[in-house]
């Protein structure tokens, strides 16, 4: 047990070292064209974020609320710079989507949805897997939290592999688990409002380019697209880890399902507030009114007398991190301007990953798929979207398409450390590491494949290559 612990802090020291030296060590970079002592601060303080986040040497919600901070205090901007991210909506935007997931999560509406949603698709492998997908997609706009939606699917898939006694990585069990993981994935990007990492890039690029986008707007130039790609990964899963002998799952979830009971008058007021946050989304062009506005008020709501789904001690008891680390990883893109350093990196960027329309999509994909090996989703777009931005504007391209193809690169894994969505749900040790390479190496090869051969003809269809 002492040679344990004294290896454990080893590790933690050897951590601490390499996130400390590695920023520092930018300084005795011989000077650039261009780099002036304030982006060497810059640069130095942000890798030490980026480390951070990767060695887990400190708490991501602790580093994004003391990011800012450094930047001031380094005299790199002021608090109106620094601070800026809470001046947007994208901050509020995520924290009614806190409110409001664990309204859906804790009436039981979620589960409900799920279940109801599988026991329509039949009880074949084939319809069990589509079911699951199908839940995920029946969620996906209302709780912006992918870890939020993965809670709930999580302890569906696990409840459906232990009542049809599918043995641990097993491929019909790596088959449940991984549709679960790919269900809440995959229908982030069919919605503005679908994950924190859409609502922060589409922030950034609003905040360079001065051209905002509507709820309406993006489902119109990725709804479809996304809807398409979620049912080409269910289908892959299902060509990929077919199972050695058929299964019959509907009596397991019927019985799930009945036990949930009967719907409460607080599903049924959550179901109310659902139709009425779809309606004001899908009409948004009109009222011009924010999505960020529309789930705060639909969260008052959730705290008036008789209704009830909301009080000050359910409200104590939600975990608000991921607010502070939204707000605080968009200090990086505005100090970032700030200094004149998104524009030296754009700069340096530009001969790589710019050249055709198709190869500009597909460089940026690829680009995303690299940084996931070393940074998590959240973080690279907090981090480069707003280079990516800059580098679409000067090659003369409309940087909306090749923002979208930098987050679909960044939703591509072959390991569980890059994403801590896919380590949560291969932790429970349903999915064999074998099975699940196959499926995501398929997945990436079929990402990039779709991303040139259906994605950039749609988008250049609907006009977002128009000069």
């Amino acid at each position: 047990m002492q040679n344990t612990n004294k290896g454990f802090k080893h590790q933690v020291l050897i951590k601490w070292v390499i996130n400390i030296l590695l920023p520092l060590s930018v300084f005795l970079i011989p000077q650039l064209t261009g780099v002036t002592l304030a982006m060497k601060i810059f640069f130095a303080i942000t890798s030490w974020a980026i480390l951070a986040w990767l060695l887990e040497t400190v708490s991501e919600t602790a580093v994004a609320i003391l990011l800012p901070v450094f930047y001031i205090v380094a005299g790199l901007a002021n608090t109106k710079i620094a601070f800026s991210a809470w001046t947007t909506i994208i901050p509020w935007i995520v924290l009614g989507g806190v409110i409001f997931s664990s309204v859906m999560t804790r009436t039981g509406l979620a589960k409900r949805i799920a279940y109801f949603t599988i026991l329509k698709t039949g009880s074949s492998f084939k319809g069990l897997l589509l079911g699951i997908t199908l839940a995920g997609i029946a969620i996906a706009p209302f709780i912006p939290s992918v870890m939020g939606k993965m809670a709930v699917l999580t302890p569906i898939a696990i409840g459906i592999c232990q009542a049809l006694n599918l043995p641990e990585k097993s491929r019909a069990a790596s088959a449940v688990m991984m549709t679960a993981f790919l269900a809440v994935t995959g229908p982030v990007f069919a919605f503005l409002t679908g994950g924190a990492q859409i609502v922060m890039a589409a922030g950034i690029t609003t905040r360079i380019t001065q051209q905002s986008i509507s709820w309406s707007q993006y489902a119109y130039q990725n709804f479809i697209l996304w809807i398409i790609w979620v049912f080409v990964c269910v289908g892959l899963v299902i060509v990929v880890l077919k199972p050695e002998k058929e299964m019959a799952a509907k009596v397991v979830i019927k019985q799930k399902y009945e036990e949930l009971g009967s719907i409460t008058k607080q599903e049924k007021t959550v179901l109310y507030l659902m139709v009425l946050l779809i309606l004001a989304l899908v009409t948004d062009s009109y009222h011009k009114t924010d999505p960020a506005w529309v789930f705060l008020l639909l969260c008052a709501i959730c705290f008036v007398p008789g209704i009830n789904l909301m009080n000050h001690e359910k409200l104590s008891n939600l975990n608000f991190g991921i607010v502070f680390f939204v707000a605080g990883t968009m200090a990086i893109g505005s100090v970032g301007v700030a200094t004149g350093a998104d524009k030296w990196i754009a700069n340096w960027m530009f001969p790589y990953l710019t050249g055709s329309e198709v190869y500009t999509l597909g460089a940026v994909w690829a680009y995303g798929v690299f940084l996931n090996f070393i940074l998590t989703p959240l973080a690279a777009t907090a981090s480069f979207t707003g280079l990516i931005v800059e580098m679409a504007v000067q090659a003369g391209l409309n940087p909306w398409p090749v923002v979208y193809s930098f987050l679909q690169g960044l939703d591509h894994y072959l390991f569980p450390y890059e994403y801590a969505l896919l380590l949560y749900v291969y932790s429970f040790g349903y999915i064999s590491l074998k099975h699940m390479l196959k499926v995501l190496a398929s997945r990436m090869l079929l990402g990039l494949i779709f991303i040139i051969a259906v994605a950039y003809p749609y988008w250049k269809l609907i006009g977002l290559f128009d000069k």
